[in-house]
């Protein structure tokens, strides 16, 4: 039986395919967005503010919500960068400081065009989040990305060759944000839309740097470290093709403007675990800061957050369509047991169980899994029953793509007093590891001595073993 990572892996393999050719004009270009998008205005967002060398800093909202919340103020922070309706608390992104300071930036002109992202929305996220640790590495600027929404009722369907599905990241995630924490983080980072090229932004060259070429890399398989930086692989490509342009009879003195460099932002490129030091995890946890939530995704969460009065329990329950490595069967009897021993060891006997909220897609198996749990005493709500009482709030989830409602789950299960997944998916993996002090999901709550108030289990599906790594 093929594996769910090896299918994914398999996919995106097809993307790697098509961006290279992409990259090097062998096929048409992909807009860089389907429809018109507004220039950012990226001058006025990135103002020049050091960060204080304190601990993370939190408002009186984020105290207040620290002092009514078991969970971790770890937890707490990441869900406010992440979801708040309003402006977040101001977030001390120390690592990524650090970084940018030690980095030496390039004395050109040059930005990193990121393609090759495809799959789901943590798949996606953890793609974005190496193409902003490859610009941070390389000390070049950035030009958004823009990834396809893979197809809602058929899951399978990424979409890497319908130009139409294309959406710029400031569609994905809240532009906005990232140019501002940047600013404040790492002011030399530099930061346009891809509709700003050639427009208000002129390019002199557009060339392309193939991750493939690295010596002894594999597809998929985890390659820069500390003992082996990305910052050499590229210099050394980018010397060369300073080289060859100058050599080119072709050359043109008299065109100016940026270098803007294609490179596909392979899946688990990082081996991020390696460095001795931890501070590729602790910069990798501070990028997961930086991606938050369009506002109509924030709305939603804040929303229905509002109309539970009970702690619950998340449970992922990863059954939709393309679901290929777990039976429904076999998830709704883990997870129910799994339920059932996690009120045993942290619950208070003879107080009210949490209520449930499930994490899935479909609304067809969540009916089997209410019904199921039900007749074991536990209470089973989800995103569509919160909203049933709110049309208007209703008909904004309904008109989500699949991903994007996917999204609307994440914030609950980040949320949760105690929260089950399964290691072979991406949203369960990265979920995990947002829940955890560390920043990677160390194992069981049921298994490991000091869990850091964690609260987590995912159920080993014998897959997705470089999650752990690499999302």
């Amino acid at each position: 039986m093929i594996s769910r990572r090896s299918a994914v892996l398999a996919a995106i393999t097809i993307v790697f395919i098509f961006a290279i050719c992409h990259n090097s004009d062998l096929i048409p270009r992909i807009p860089s967005c389907s429809g018109s998008s507004p220039s950012i205005p990226l001058g006025d967002a990135k103002p020049q503010v050091a960060i204080p060398k304190t601990e993370s800093p939190q408002t009186d909202a984020t105290v207040k919500d620290s002092a009514s919340s078991p969970l971790p103020p770890h937890v707490l922070n990441y869900f406010d960068q992440a979801f708040s309706l309003d402006e977040p608390a101001e977030y001390d992104f120390r690592a990524l400081q650090q970084q940018c300071e030690r980095t030496k930036w390039a004395e050109d002109d040059v930005y990193l065009q990121c393609g090759g992202m495809a799959a789901g929305l943590t798949s996606i996220m953890s793609q974005v989040k190496v193409c902003l640790k490859m610009a941070v590495d390389a000390g070049t600027g950035i030009v958004l990305p823009s990834m396809p929404l893979r197809d809602s009722t058929n899951l399978k369907e990424f979409n890497f060759f319908n130009d139409d599905a294309y959406m710029t990241y400031d569609r994905w995630f809240d532009a906005g944000h990232l140019i501002k924490q940047f600013g404040r983080a790492c002011p030399r980072m530099k930061i346009v839309h891809p509709d700003q090229l050639d427009s208000s932004v002129s390019v002199k060259n557009r060339w392309n740097i193939d991750i493939g070429s690295a010596p002894g890399y594999q597809q998929f398989q985890s390659y820069f470290w500390s003992g082996r930086p990305f910052k050499s692989f590229f210099e050394e490509h980018y010397a060369r093709l300073k080289q060859l342009a100058f050599l080119s009879p072709e050359k043109d003195d008299s065109k100016k403007g940026i270098t803007v460099i294609t490179i596909v932002s392979n899946f688990l490129l990082f081996r991020i675990t390696d460095d001795p030091t931890g501070q590729d995890l602790k910069v990798w946890n501070d990028l997961s800061h930086l991606l938050r939530f369009t506002e109509p995704t924030r709305q939603i969460v804040n929303q229905l957050l509002s109309h539970i009065s009970r702690p619950f329990y998340g449970v992922h329950f990863r059954v939709e369509s393309d679901t290929i490595w777990s039976s429904l069967d076999n998830q709704l009897s883990v997870d129910l047991d799994a339920l059932d021993r996690a009120w045993a060891k942290y619950g208070t006997a003879g107080a009210q169980k949490p209520l449930v909220y499930l994490a899935c897609g479909d609304q067809e198996q969540i009916e089997k899994f209410v019904s199921a749990a039900n007749a074991r005493g536990w209470e089973v709500t989800h995103k569509w029953l919160l909203a049933q009482s709110n049309g208007d709030t209703l008909k904004m989830i309904n008109d989500l793509p699949f991903d994007f409602q996917g999204a609307v789950d994440m914030g609950f299960m980040i949320k949760s007093l105690f929260f089950l997944g399964i290691t072979g998916s991406a949203f369960s993996s990265t979920i995990g590891n947002a829940r955890d002090v560390t920043g990677r999901y160390r194992g069981s709550s049921f298994s490991v001595d000091d869990d850091g108030n964690a609260r987590t289990h995912l159920f080993n599906d014998l897959d997705a073993t470089h999650y752990a790594c690499c999302l």
